[in-house]
Protein backbone atom coordinates (compact mmCIF):
# COMPACT_ATOMS: atom_id res chain seq x y z
CA UNK A 1 0.00 0.00 0.00
CA UNK A 2 2.68 2.44 -1.06
CA UNK A 3 1.48 5.99 -1.78
CA UNK A 4 1.63 6.81 -5.45
CA UNK A 5 3.45 9.80 -6.88
CA UNK A 6 1.52 13.04 -7.32
CA UNK A 7 1.34 12.44 -11.07
CA UNK A 8 -0.25 9.01 -10.56
CA UNK A 9 -2.52 10.08 -7.71
CA UNK A 10 -4.21 12.83 -9.67
CA UNK A 11 -5.90 10.82 -12.44
CA UNK A 12 -6.27 7.49 -10.67
CA UNK A 13 -6.62 7.70 -6.93
CA UNK A 14 -8.43 11.02 -6.52
CA UNK A 15 -11.08 9.92 -8.98
CA UNK A 16 -11.56 6.67 -7.05
CA UNK A 17 -11.89 8.54 -3.78
CA UNK A 18 -14.48 10.86 -5.31
CA UNK A 19 -16.46 7.92 -6.71
CA UNK A 20 -16.74 6.19 -3.34
CA UNK A 21 -17.50 9.41 -1.51
CA UNK A 22 -20.43 9.96 -3.90
CA UNK A 23 -21.56 6.38 -3.32
CA UNK A 24 -21.60 6.99 0.42
CA UNK A 25 -23.71 10.09 -0.01
CA UNK A 26 -26.32 7.89 -1.63
CA UNK A 27 -25.78 4.83 0.58
CA UNK A 28 -24.08 5.81 3.88
CA UNK A 29 -24.07 2.21 5.16
CA UNK A 30 -22.40 0.67 2.13
CA UNK A 31 -19.61 -1.66 3.30
CA UNK A 32 -18.25 -1.86 -0.25
CA UNK A 33 -17.96 1.93 -0.54
CA UNK A 34 -16.38 2.34 2.89
CA UNK A 35 -13.84 -0.46 2.33
CA UNK A 36 -12.76 0.91 -1.05
CA UNK A 37 -12.64 4.48 0.22
CA UNK A 38 -10.43 3.37 3.14
CA UNK A 39 -8.08 1.57 0.79
CA UNK A 40 -7.71 4.39 -1.75
CA UNK A 41 -7.22 7.03 0.97
CA UNK A 42 -4.30 4.93 2.17
CA UNK A 43 -2.94 4.61 -1.36
CA UNK A 44 -3.01 8.42 -1.57
CA UNK A 45 -1.00 8.64 1.64
CA UNK A 46 -3.92 10.13 3.58
CA UNK A 47 -3.47 7.78 6.51
CA UNK A 48 -5.41 9.68 9.16
CA UNK A 49 -8.47 9.83 6.93
CA UNK A 50 -7.96 6.20 5.95
CA UNK A 51 -7.80 5.15 9.61
CA UNK A 52 -11.11 6.87 10.32
CA UNK A 53 -12.69 5.27 7.27
CA UNK A 54 -11.45 1.80 8.28
CA UNK A 55 -13.00 2.23 11.74
CA UNK A 56 -16.37 2.77 10.06
CA UNK A 57 -15.74 -0.13 7.66
CA UNK A 58 -15.05 -2.49 10.54
CA UNK A 59 -18.15 -1.33 12.38
CA UNK A 60 -20.17 -2.50 9.38
CA UNK A 61 -18.30 -5.79 8.95
CA UNK A 62 -16.08 -6.72 11.90
CA UNK A 63 -15.38 -10.29 10.71
CA UNK A 64 -13.40 -9.41 7.58
CA UNK A 65 -9.73 -10.47 8.07
CA UNK A 66 -8.52 -8.60 4.99
CA UNK A 67 -9.97 -5.35 6.32
CA UNK A 68 -8.28 -5.86 9.68
CA UNK A 69 -5.02 -6.52 7.83
CA UNK A 70 -5.27 -3.37 5.72
CA UNK A 71 -6.24 -1.36 8.79
CA UNK A 72 -3.10 -2.66 10.56
CA UNK A 73 -0.92 -1.45 7.69
CA UNK A 74 -2.40 2.03 8.00
CA UNK A 75 -1.74 2.00 11.75
CA UNK A 76 1.86 1.04 11.02
CA UNK A 77 2.23 3.98 8.65
CA UNK A 78 0.97 6.24 11.44
CA UNK A 79 3.50 4.77 13.86
CA UNK A 80 0.83 3.16 16.04
CA UNK A 81 2.67 -0.16 16.28
CA UNK A 82 0.91 -1.53 19.36
CA UNK A 83 -2.49 -0.93 17.79
CA UNK A 84 -1.22 -2.51 14.57
CA UNK A 85 -0.35 -5.67 16.52
CA UNK A 86 -3.90 -5.82 17.85
CA UNK A 87 -5.33 -5.42 14.34
CA UNK A 88 -3.14 -8.18 12.93
CA UNK A 89 -4.29 -10.38 15.81
CA UNK A 90 -7.93 -9.65 14.95
CA UNK A 91 -7.18 -10.79 11.39
CA UNK A 92 -5.54 -13.97 12.70
CA UNK A 93 -8.44 -14.83 14.99
CA UNK A 94 -10.63 -14.84 11.89
CA UNK A 95 -8.01 -16.48 9.63
CA UNK A 96 -5.30 -18.26 11.67
CA UNK A 97 -3.15 -19.15 8.66
CA UNK A 98 -3.11 -15.58 7.23
CA UNK A 99 0.60 -15.51 6.45
CA UNK A 100 0.99 -11.77 5.82
CA UNK A 101 -0.81 -11.01 9.07
CA UNK A 102 1.59 -13.26 10.99
CA UNK A 103 4.51 -11.42 9.40
CA UNK A 104 3.01 -8.03 10.25
CA UNK A 105 2.37 -9.07 13.85
CA UNK A 106 5.97 -10.29 14.18
CA UNK A 107 7.40 -7.08 12.76
CA UNK A 108 5.40 -4.84 15.07
CA UNK A 109 5.94 -6.91 18.20
CA UNK A 110 9.65 -6.32 17.62
CA UNK A 111 9.04 -2.59 17.16
CA UNK A 112 7.32 -2.31 20.54
CA UNK A 113 10.16 -4.28 22.20
CA UNK A 114 8.12 -7.42 22.94
CA UNK A 115 11.05 -9.54 21.86
CA UNK A 116 9.99 -12.90 23.29
CA UNK A 117 6.57 -12.61 21.65
CA UNK A 118 8.18 -11.40 18.42
CA UNK A 119 10.48 -14.44 18.38
CA UNK A 120 7.54 -16.82 18.79
CA UNK A 121 5.63 -14.98 16.06
CA UNK A 122 8.56 -15.14 13.63
CA UNK A 123 8.87 -18.87 14.29
CA UNK A 124 5.17 -19.24 13.55
CA UNK A 125 5.62 -17.25 10.33
CA UNK A 126 8.53 -19.45 9.22
CA UNK A 127 6.49 -22.58 9.88
CA UNK A 128 3.50 -21.14 7.99
CA UNK A 129 5.75 -20.13 5.09
CA UNK A 130 7.05 -23.69 4.83
CA UNK A 131 3.52 -25.08 4.82
CA UNK A 132 2.24 -22.64 2.21
CA UNK A 133 5.28 -22.59 -0.09
CA UNK A 134 5.86 -26.33 -0.24
CA UNK A 135 4.47 -26.66 -3.75
CA UNK A 136 5.74 -23.34 -5.07
CA UNK A 137 8.75 -22.99 -7.39
CA UNK A 138 11.94 -21.78 -5.72
CA UNK A 139 11.64 -18.24 -7.03
CA UNK A 140 13.58 -15.15 -5.98
CA UNK A 141 10.43 -13.76 -4.39
CA UNK A 142 10.07 -16.74 -2.11
CA UNK A 143 13.74 -16.67 -1.18
CA UNK A 144 13.48 -12.97 -0.29
CA UNK A 145 10.42 -13.66 1.88
CA UNK A 146 12.01 -16.40 3.94
CA UNK A 147 15.21 -14.34 4.23
CA UNK A 148 13.23 -11.50 5.78
CA UNK A 149 11.66 -13.89 8.29
CA UNK A 150 15.00 -15.37 9.35
CA UNK A 151 16.37 -11.83 9.60
CA UNK A 152 13.51 -10.77 11.88
CA UNK A 153 13.99 -13.86 14.02
CA UNK A 154 17.71 -13.12 14.27
CA UNK A 155 17.06 -9.56 15.43
CA UNK A 156 14.70 -10.78 18.17
CA UNK A 157 17.26 -13.36 19.29
CA UNK A 158 19.96 -10.66 19.38
CA UNK A 159 17.81 -8.51 21.66
CA UNK A 160 17.33 -11.54 23.90
CA UNK A 161 21.14 -12.02 23.93
CA UNK A 162 20.87 -15.48 22.40
CA UNK A 163 23.74 -14.74 20.06
CA UNK A 164 24.58 -18.24 18.80
CA UNK A 165 20.98 -18.72 17.65
CA UNK A 166 20.89 -15.20 16.22
CA UNK A 167 24.00 -15.87 14.16
CA UNK A 168 22.45 -19.09 12.81
CA UNK A 169 19.29 -17.18 11.87
CA UNK A 170 21.19 -14.44 10.06
CA UNK A 171 23.23 -17.03 8.17
CA UNK A 172 19.99 -18.69 7.01
CA UNK A 173 18.70 -15.26 5.98
CA UNK A 174 21.82 -14.74 3.85
CA UNK A 175 21.18 -18.00 2.02
CA UNK A 176 17.92 -16.48 0.82
CA UNK A 177 19.28 -12.99 0.22
CA UNK A 178 23.08 -12.70 0.14
CA UNK A 179 22.83 -9.16 -1.26
CA UNK A 180 21.18 -7.62 1.80
CA UNK A 181 23.45 -5.12 3.55
CA UNK A 182 21.27 -5.01 6.67
CA UNK A 183 21.56 -8.78 7.16
CA UNK A 184 25.36 -8.72 6.84
CA UNK A 185 25.48 -5.82 9.31
CA UNK A 186 23.18 -7.53 11.80
CA UNK A 187 25.31 -10.67 11.62
CA UNK A 188 28.32 -8.45 12.29
CA UNK A 189 26.60 -6.98 15.35
CA UNK A 190 25.85 -10.44 16.77
CA UNK A 191 29.46 -11.52 16.23
CA UNK A 192 30.66 -8.26 17.82
CA UNK A 193 28.59 -9.07 20.92
CA UNK A 194 30.50 -12.36 21.19
CA UNK A 195 33.85 -10.60 20.95
CA UNK A 196 34.59 -12.01 17.47
CA UNK A 197 35.87 -8.67 16.26
CA UNK A 198 37.90 -9.64 13.20
CA UNK A 199 35.05 -11.73 11.76
CA UNK A 200 32.54 -9.02 12.57
CA UNK A 201 34.65 -6.43 10.74
CA UNK A 202 34.64 -8.59 7.60
CA UNK A 203 30.83 -8.70 7.73
CA UNK A 204 30.54 -4.95 8.16
CA UNK A 205 32.84 -4.57 5.17
CA UNK A 206 30.45 -6.69 3.11
CA UNK A 207 27.56 -4.49 4.26
CA UNK A 208 29.56 -1.38 3.30
CA UNK A 209 30.34 -2.81 -0.13
CA UNK A 210 26.62 -3.37 -0.74
CA UNK A 211 25.52 -0.05 0.80
CA UNK A 212 28.50 2.32 1.06
CA UNK A 213 26.43 5.38 1.99
CA UNK A 214 25.15 3.94 5.28
CA UNK A 215 26.94 5.81 8.09
CA UNK A 216 26.05 3.25 10.77
CA UNK A 217 27.98 0.48 9.01
CA UNK A 218 31.10 2.65 8.96
CA UNK A 219 30.55 3.47 12.64
CA UNK A 220 30.36 -0.18 13.70
CA UNK A 221 33.49 -0.97 11.74
CA UNK A 222 35.26 2.00 13.32
CA UNK A 223 34.28 0.95 16.85
CA UNK A 224 35.64 -2.54 16.30
CA UNK A 225 38.90 -1.26 14.82
CA UNK A 226 39.29 0.99 17.86
CA UNK A 227 38.82 -2.02 20.16
CA UNK A 228 41.59 -3.74 18.23
CA UNK A 229 43.76 -0.63 18.79
CA UNK A 230 43.84 0.14 15.07
CA UNK A 231 43.25 3.80 15.77
CA UNK A 232 44.16 5.34 12.42
CA UNK A 233 41.87 2.94 10.55
CA UNK A 234 39.08 3.56 13.08
CA UNK A 235 39.49 7.30 12.66
CA UNK A 236 39.11 6.97 8.88
CA UNK A 237 35.85 5.06 9.38
CA UNK A 238 34.43 7.79 11.61
CA UNK A 239 35.57 10.42 9.11
CA UNK A 240 33.64 8.60 6.38
CA UNK A 241 30.57 8.27 8.60
CA UNK A 242 30.64 12.03 9.26
CA UNK A 243 30.88 12.79 5.56
CA UNK A 244 27.59 10.95 5.20
CA UNK A 245 25.89 12.19 8.40
CA UNK A 246 27.63 15.39 9.57
CA UNK A 247 24.95 16.39 12.11
CA UNK A 248 24.68 13.15 14.10
CA UNK A 249 26.06 13.73 17.63
CA UNK A 250 27.12 10.17 18.46
CA UNK A 251 29.30 10.09 15.33
CA UNK A 252 31.15 13.17 16.54
CA UNK A 253 31.46 11.50 19.95
CA UNK A 254 33.11 8.39 18.45
CA UNK A 255 35.25 10.62 16.23
CA UNK A 256 36.49 12.37 19.35
CA UNK A 257 37.23 9.07 21.12
CA UNK A 258 39.37 7.89 18.21
CA UNK A 259 41.33 11.16 18.35
CA UNK A 260 41.81 10.71 22.11
CA UNK A 261 43.27 7.27 21.45
CA UNK A 262 45.84 8.87 19.16
CA UNK A 263 46.71 11.62 21.66
CA UNK A 264 45.20 14.35 19.47
CA UNK A 265 43.46 16.05 22.38
CA UNK A 266 42.75 19.48 20.86
CA UNK A 267 41.03 17.89 17.86
CA UNK A 268 39.15 15.56 20.21
CA UNK A 269 37.96 18.60 22.18
CA UNK A 270 36.60 20.10 18.96
CA UNK A 271 34.78 16.86 18.14
CA UNK A 272 33.13 16.61 21.57
CA UNK A 273 32.11 20.27 21.43
CA UNK A 274 30.56 19.67 18.01
CA UNK A 275 28.65 16.67 19.39
CA UNK A 276 27.32 18.88 22.18
CA UNK A 277 26.13 21.51 19.70
CA UNK A 278 23.75 18.89 18.31
CA UNK A 279 22.88 17.25 21.65
CA UNK A 280 23.65 19.47 24.63
CA UNK A 281 22.34 17.00 27.23
CA UNK A 282 24.60 14.09 26.32
CA UNK A 283 26.42 13.38 29.57
CA UNK A 284 28.96 11.13 27.84
CA UNK A 285 30.16 13.91 25.54
CA UNK A 286 30.53 16.29 28.51
CA UNK A 287 32.47 13.57 30.30
CA UNK A 288 34.81 13.00 27.36
CA UNK A 289 35.21 16.73 26.81
CA UNK A 290 36.36 17.00 30.42
CA UNK A 291 38.82 14.20 29.83
CA UNK A 292 40.29 15.92 26.76
CA UNK A 293 40.61 19.22 28.63
CA UNK A 294 42.25 17.44 31.55
CA UNK A 295 44.76 15.80 29.21
CA UNK A 296 45.68 19.28 27.91
CA UNK A 297 46.13 20.64 31.45
CA UNK A 298 43.03 22.85 31.35
CA UNK A 299 41.97 21.63 34.79
CA UNK A 300 39.42 24.30 35.70
CA UNK A 301 37.61 23.87 32.37
CA UNK A 302 37.77 20.09 32.78
CA UNK A 303 36.17 20.35 36.24
CA UNK A 304 33.35 22.39 34.74
CA UNK A 305 32.77 19.85 31.96
CA UNK A 306 32.71 16.99 34.50
CA UNK A 307 30.27 19.00 36.60
CA UNK A 308 27.92 19.43 33.62
CA UNK A 309 28.09 15.69 32.95
CA UNK A 310 27.20 15.01 36.57
CA UNK A 311 24.22 17.37 36.50
CA UNK A 312 22.77 15.17 33.74
CA UNK A 313 23.82 11.77 35.16
CA UNK A 314 24.67 12.24 38.85
CA UNK A 315 26.17 8.93 40.01
CA UNK A 316 29.31 8.73 37.87
CA UNK A 317 32.26 7.52 39.90
CA UNK A 318 34.60 8.13 36.96
CA UNK A 319 33.63 11.82 36.76
CA UNK A 320 34.15 12.34 40.49
CA UNK A 321 37.53 10.62 40.29
CA UNK A 322 38.68 12.79 37.39
CA UNK A 323 37.54 15.91 39.24
CA UNK A 324 39.58 14.79 42.22
CA UNK A 325 42.69 14.55 40.03
CA UNK A 326 42.04 18.00 38.56
CA UNK A 327 41.73 19.55 42.02
CA UNK A 328 44.95 17.80 43.08
CA UNK A 329 46.71 19.36 40.09
CA UNK A 330 45.33 22.74 41.18
CA UNK A 331 46.71 22.17 44.71
CA UNK A 332 43.20 22.20 46.18
CA UNK A 333 43.65 19.33 48.64
CA UNK A 334 40.28 19.74 50.35
CA UNK A 335 38.32 19.40 47.08
CA UNK A 336 40.59 16.60 45.84
CA UNK A 337 39.78 14.58 48.95
CA UNK A 338 36.07 15.38 48.81
CA UNK A 339 35.65 14.26 45.18
CA UNK A 340 37.82 11.18 45.68
CA UNK A 341 35.59 10.27 48.62
CA UNK A 342 32.53 10.55 46.35
CA UNK A 343 34.10 8.27 43.73
CA UNK A 344 35.02 5.69 46.37
CA UNK A 345 31.51 5.80 47.85
CA UNK A 346 30.15 4.68 44.47
CA UNK A 347 32.81 2.04 43.66
CA UNK A 348 35.13 1.48 46.58
CA UNK A 349 37.25 -1.38 45.24
CA UNK A 350 37.97 0.16 41.85
CA UNK A 351 38.68 3.74 42.85
CA UNK A 352 40.62 2.93 46.00
CA UNK A 353 42.93 0.82 43.83
CA UNK A 354 43.08 3.53 41.15
CA UNK A 355 43.98 6.19 43.70
CA UNK A 356 46.71 4.00 45.24
CA UNK A 357 48.36 3.68 41.82
CA UNK A 358 47.85 7.31 40.83
CA UNK A 359 50.93 9.54 41.34
CA UNK A 360 48.73 12.65 41.22
CA UNK A 361 46.80 11.63 44.32
CA UNK A 362 49.26 11.44 47.20
CA UNK A 363 49.00 9.06 50.12
CA UNK A 364 47.63 11.92 52.20
CA UNK A 365 44.71 12.34 49.81
CA UNK A 366 43.94 8.63 49.86
CA UNK A 367 44.15 8.34 53.63
CA UNK A 368 41.85 11.33 54.13
CA UNK A 369 39.34 10.05 51.56
CA UNK A 370 39.16 6.63 53.19
CA UNK A 371 38.52 8.04 56.62
CA UNK A 372 34.86 8.47 57.59
CA UNK A 373 33.50 11.89 56.73
CA UNK A 374 33.26 14.08 59.79
CA UNK A 375 29.75 14.12 61.25
CA UNK A 376 27.60 17.15 60.62
CA UNK A 377 27.08 18.88 63.94
CA UNK A 378 23.49 19.66 64.78
CA UNK A 379 22.70 22.94 66.45
CA UNK A 380 20.70 22.50 69.68
CA UNK A 381 17.03 23.28 69.37
CA UNK A 382 15.96 26.36 71.33
CA UNK A 383 13.87 25.60 74.39
CA UNK A 384 10.23 26.40 74.14
CA UNK A 385 9.13 29.33 76.26
CA UNK A 386 7.77 28.18 79.56
CA UNK A 387 9.58 24.81 79.55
Amino acid sequence: MTPLSDAAVEPVIVDKISVYQRMLEAAPESFLAWSHLSYFLACAGRYQASQQAYVRTLQLKPRAPRIWFNYAIVLERLGNYGEAVQSYMHALVLSPSYFKAICGKSRNLYRIAHYTEALASYEQAILQWRLQSGGFPNTLGHEATIAELWYGKGKALTKLKRFDEAIASFEKALVGNPHSAKIWASLGQALMSQGKHETAISHFEKAIKLQPNHALFWTYKGCLLKRLEKYEAAFECFEQALRLEPTVPYLWHHHGLSLMSMGRYQEAQNSFETALKFQAYDYKSWLRLGWALEKMGAYEKAIEAYYKSLTIEPDQAFAFYRQSRCYAHLQDAYSAVEYLRRAISLDAAKYTACAQRDPVLSGTHIKAALEPAPPVLKMPQPLAIGS
